[in-house]
């Protein structure tokens, strides 16, 4: 019993690191992408004054684009802390994942005692995974099917090639 409930437990926290790290780098991307469209949106309406200066108006549809972009940026795009705060539940779920992972390496090769393992899987859920779900609340991490789709076979190439 205690044995699939590790093993699943396992698998879970796999999938969570795995997706964790695609979506710190698709929200990085994003960031990124973000800050250079508005650059670019700035530099062509500013240097593209003198060119469109018959045709004021797409100057000034460049800058009202740029304020807008400027506005919904929070809403569409983490901000820096709030990245820092997904390289934080990622480093935790890692810390957890290898915890787990000597755990259920233990158990496999009969250096524990399913008594033994049982209390160590309970306590690493009370001390590990409570900070796991307190940081998670916070961030409120969104589900993206493609960075999950993807997680699905990275998770899987890797219990087959490691633990299985």
């Amino acid at each position: 019993m205690i044995r699939n409930k590790i093993w699943y437990e396992l698998v879970n926290i796999k999938y969570g690191e795995c997706y964790l790290s695609k979506y710190l780098g698709f929200q990085r991307t994003l960031s990124k992408s973000f800050k250079l469209i508005t650059l670019l949106l700035s530099v062509s309406g500013i240097l593209g004054w003198k060119y469109f200066e018959d045709y004021a108006w797409i100057a000034f549809i460049l800058i009202a684009i740029m304020q807008l972009l400027t506005l919904i940026e929070n809403t569409l795009i983490r901000s820096d802390k709030e990245i820092e705060g997904i390289a934080a539940l990622k480093m935790n779920y890692t810390r957890y994942f290898n915890k787990l992972e000597q755990l259920w390496t233990d158990l496999q090769n009969d250096r524990l005692a399913e008594d033994s393992a049982s209390d160590h899987f309970f306590e690493l859920r009370k001390t590990d995974w409570e900070q796991i779900e307190v940081l998670d609340a916070q961030l409120n991490i969104k589900k993206y099917r493609i960075l999950m789709n993807k997680t699905d076979i990275d998770t899987t190439y890797y219990l087959e090639k490691y633990l299985l």
